[in-house]
């Protein structure tokens, strides 16, 4: 937890400005204050560290008990002897605001007694000087003195403040100054001069600004986005920023206008492959850097490409800007001057024994401004010079690299390389990208494929670089980047000739990319246009293009009429065997699957890889997701020694969420509904939305997972039905039984419209529970019979389900307990399926329901801590509250109760943040409104929030308030 996190009493969400300097502000003020603080106190940071915010903040609360003069320097101060005193004079001259005594009041304020104080003569020597600042400060008791940016001021002034600060008691004197770094100019270090004595003197306390932490970041992003960043966003804001305040600033300021980041069920999130953030040309940093003249904004141009190349950096610049070596250093020099860049002796840089900017954002914002042939022409001589370097073994980085690792070597010899263009060798440029793109294909994603793109065209003979690109579009399906996967049927065609193959696999990139983007009009018309005339060769492209849609009848009816599944090929036939199988499993056939696992297909030959041997084995894992049989898919993968890192990230995060490990199944959730439309893969893909909102709910989200389903809906999503168990429960969270029973008979309905069976055990389960909770019990027997047939042939997964419905069911209806005389074994049977199935959320509502019935006294305070525990590690808050209630009815003692007060606040803070009244909560949670306020009113207290407005910006932006630890 961040060590500023508020305490009681305190507001919570600090203003940006203050995050990451409160606890320095909190230092420098008991400082200040102390009878025995120091006299001179010295704040020292780096450009854009935030000093100025600590000096308005600190000026801000010391005017309550002090009077308070600012003064600030600017460049060029330390050639003026005086100057600074000469400022302070007046500022102390002017009307200073004083610390009013509790006697005073504004209706009877008195006028100064004494006349006010002739201004100074700014004409005077030092003793005159000295003289008249003892004088203004030893006649007004307690006075603080901050003087921004010192590092500017003369010297004769700083010895004269001493002199006249040390001589009182009561004045506090205190200076920010950028830091002094070894190897700066004698010019810079003689404008230094003048805070020498202080930094060697023990009387002088000394405070280091450090560079915002990943922490401090966070909050600032989340008061500026109003919502909690997603550690992917705040890591890049890290990255690009250094941690220096001012660039946290403009990158949370760019980033949020520029729609690369984007809100969801409250949090914030980087879009993926968004576009580079640059600087505008009105920020502070570039405005800096154009004001320091067109030379030294060539070299810093030229240092954006240049800074990784080590201890050649600076000959490199003096060859691609034409300046001379003597130009160049001076240009560098005033770059460290100014705070931008760090040299061979200044921190950071200094392993690389080269120049670097200190900050990347700025970087990245001088890159921006390169022209093309002076871009061209940079990254062409980088490359030169990394190629005439001896390399330290194979593969790895080159001697004397500049900065990273091998991999961060080959990634910025790679973009130099696209670039550079034609002019470098053609041959070898295409082979460093292959090899470099082949290296680095899962880490870096979108450029890899930049790489392999221009490696294509350049080669001479693109023919063997096939494979390599069908690869990469392949891993682009899987990450859901339609933009790679469009582009593939380009690259191809510049590749290879436009055999059968070839033609087959375009059309398959063509069919993936339109239910990638969603265009299901473009893909019935594609699905369409396959099955007008199929045989057994086309019959792929109609297949992948029918289970795009969901139309899992007609792929049956596609691979039975042309023999797809005994295609001579071993990929044609693994795929068409996949599908069928799949297409079975939706129509409540489950079987198929299960066969086609223990006939593992002949090794893939090469491609299509979307509908060969890789392709149908994505298939076979969808299936079993969709089923929820986590185990089976385990050892299924396991088999093949694949890991479950290689299934797309809609497959991951199934089964991140059947596995329990919610927390990361959450934040996987968040980047598929912010980057990727629910079209694509069904019924994997109806599946996301659908268990996202499962978590939500349980959580204590009821508003963000309706929005998510509303997500899911604002499109055409095949196999609809799939959300509408999920859909219901909201309503019945909310006490809208009537709306949760149409919903779940609307779907339903649409599942037996189009010959599904998939996913309507849920559906049947709740309907079968709401009918009894509403005092139906004819009915609740007819949707339990309904239950058992459509899970009849879904092995312990549907077993389990049909057994904790039943007991749900007969808890509920007191008729149903009457006339139900086979039921007691419901709950030994239950849990021991539960625990068999291997499911934590399905195994903790199982120890919940078989807890609760009628007839499991003897073991039901077992079995509800074990469901507690289970809860708890989902941060399952809703189900927590639930099994507490169920253990307090049944006298058990809940374990760890200020654990349990704290759970409580939180999931009433969350329920409030979605626009809960007292009422609903009480419904929602089987409270009374009495109650529901009680705890309400402490939780208040508590947090040192007054109104539910404040409460729900806290909540949403994630303050550490709410934080269970």
């Amino acid at each position: 937890m961040n060590s500023e996190a508020p305490e009681e009493g305190r507001a919570p969400c600090a203003a940006p400005a203050g995050i990451g300097r409160n606890a320095t502000i909190e230092r420098l003020w008991e400082a200040v204050t102390s009878a025995t603080g120091p006299a001179v106190q010295l704040v020292r940071g780096e450009v854009g560290a935030g000093r100025t915010t600590v000096f308005a903040a600190l000026a801000e609360r010391l005017r309550s008990t002090s009077a308070v003069y600012q003064v600030a320097c600017q460049p060029g101060d330390h050639l003026t002897p005086g100057l600074l005193a000469h400022r302070l004079l007046l500022a102390l001259h002017q009307p200073a605001p004083s610390p009013a005594s509790p006697a005073e009041s504004a209706a009877d304020a008195r006028p100064p007694q004494d006349p006010p104080q002739p201004r100074p003569d700014p004409r005077g020597d030092a003793e005159t000087l000295l003289g008249l600042i003892g004088r203004s400060l030893r006649g007004q008791g307690p006075a603080v003195i901050l003087i921004d940016d010192a590092q500017h001021a003369d010297p004769e002034s700083v010895s004269l403040l001493r002199s006249v600060i040390s001589g009182l008691a009561s004045p506090r004197l205190l200076m920010s100054v950028a830091p002094v770094r070894c190897g700066w100019p004698a010019e810079q270090q003689a404008e230094r001069a003048a805070l020498t004595p202080l930094y060697d003197s023990r009387a002088v306390r000394i405070t280091d600004l450090p560079p915002l932490t990943a922490p401090d970041i966070a909050r600032i992003l989340a008061v500026r986005l109003h919502a909690v960043p997603d550690e992917d966003l705040v890591a890049e804001v890290h990255r690009l920023s250094g941690g220096n305040a001012a660039a946290v600033t403009a990158a949370a300021g760019g980033l949020a206008e520029s729609g690369m980041v984007r809100v969801l069920i409250g949090h914030a999130q980087l879009v993926a492959h968004a576009r580079i953030l640059v600087l505008p040309d009105d920020d502070r940093f570039v405005r800096t850097l154009r004001g320091l003249g067109d030379v030294v904004w060539r070299v810093a141009k030229a240092l954006s490409l240049l800074e990784h190349m080590g201890a050649t950096t600076a000959r490199l610049i003096t060859t691609a800007t034409g300046l001379s070596d003597r130009t160049v250093g001076e240009a560098l020099h005033r770059l460290v001057r100014y705070g931008f860049v760090i040299g061979p002796d200044g921190g950071r840089a200094a392993r690389a024994g080269g120049w670097a900017f200190r900050i990347p954002l700025v970087a990245r914002a001088m890159q921006a401004r390169l022209g093309p042939y002076e871009r061209r022409v940079t990254s062409a001589i980088a490359v030169r010079a990394l190629w005439a370097r001896p390399s330290t073994a194979a593969g790895g980085a080159p001697e004397g690299n500049g900065r990273g690792g091998p991999a961060a070597h080959d990634a910025y010899l790679a973009d130099r390389i696209l670039d550079a263009g034609t002019l470098l060798t053609r041959g070898r440029a295409a082979r460093e990208l292959f090899r470099v793109a082949e290296r680095l294909r899962t880490t870096h994603g979108r450029r890899a494929w930049d790489w392999l793109r221009t490696a294509v065209e350049l080669a001479d003979d693109p023919a063997p670089g096939v494979s390599a690109v069908l690869a990469h579009a392949s891993d682009a399906v899987h990450r859901g980047d339609s933009h790679v996967v469009e582009e593939t049927a380009t690259t191809l065609v510049r590749a290879h000739p436009l055999d059968a193959l070839t033609r087959h696999t375009l059309a398959a990139v063509e069919i993936t990319k339109l239910a990638a983007t969603g265009d299901l009009a473009g893909l019935d018309a594609r699905h369409r246009a396959h099955t007008a005339v199929v045989d057994r060769d086309s019959a792929v492209l109609a297949v992948l293009s029918a289970s795009l849609l969901g139309l899992w009848s007609e792929v049956r009816d596609l691979v039975a009429r042309t023999g797809l599944d005994q295609h001579p090929h071993p990929p044609q036939r693994a795929f068409g065997a996949a599908l069928a199988a799949t297409a079975m499993a939706v129509a409540g056939e489950p079987a198929a699957v299960y066969q086609s696992l223990r006939n593992p297909p002949a090794p893939d030959a090469g491609p299509p890889w979307a509908t060969g041997v890789f392709g149908a084995l994505l298939h076979q894992c969808e299936a079993l997701l969709a089923m929820g049989d986590v185990k089976t898919l385990t050892a299924f993968l396991d088999e093949r020694r694949l890991t479950v890192d290689r299934l797309p990230p809609q497959d991951v995060f199934l089964y991140q969420f059947l596995r329990g490990d919610w927390r990361e199944a959450m934040a996987n959730a968040r980047r598929l509904l912010v980057n990727a439309l629910p079209t694509e893969r069904v019924p994997v893909s109806a599946l996301v939305p659908a268990r996202a909102s499962t978590m939500l709910l349980a959580q204590g989200w009821p508003s963000r997972a309706r929005a998510v389903l509303d997500i899911a809906r604002s499109v055409s999503t095949p196999m609809a039905h799939l959300l509408d168990a999920d859909e219901a429960a909201a309503h019945l969270f909310l006490g809208r039984a009537d709306d949760a029973r149409e919903t779940l008979r609307r779907g339903l309905a649409q599942a037996s419209e189009s010959g599904y069976v998939l996913g309507t055990g849920p559906l049947w389960s709740a309907l079968a529970v709401a009918e009894a909770a509403e005092g139906r019990p004819d009915a609740a027997v007819s949707c339990l019979g309904r239950l058992r047939r459509a899970v009849a042939a879904d092995g312990e997964g549907g077993r389990l389900l049909y057994l904790r419905t039943r007991m749900e069911a007969v808890r509920l209806s007191p008729a149903l307990r009457k006339a139900s005389d086979d039921t007691a074994s419901d709950g030994p049977e239950a849990v021991a399926v539960a625990r068999a199935w291997g499911q934590p959320y399905e195994t903790a509502r199982t120890l919940l329901a078989a807890a609760a019935a009628p007839r499991a006294k003897p073991r039901g305070a077992h079995l509800l801590r074990e469901a507690y525990d289970r809860f708890g590690r989902l941060d399952a808050l809703l189900w927590r509250h639930r099994t507490r209630m169920a253990m307090k009815d049944a006298g058990i003692t809940v374990p760890d109760r200020r654990r349990a007060a704290r759970e409580m606040d939180l999931l009433l803070a969350r329920l409030v943040a979605e626009g809960l009244t007292n009422r609903q909560l009480a419904a929602a949670l089987s409270l009374s409104e009495t109650s529901v306020s009680s705890r309400l009113n402490r939780l208040f207290r508590r947090v040192g929030l007054r109104s539910r407005v404040e409460l729900t910006a806290a909540v949403t932006m994630g303050d550490p308030l709410f934080d269970l630890g």
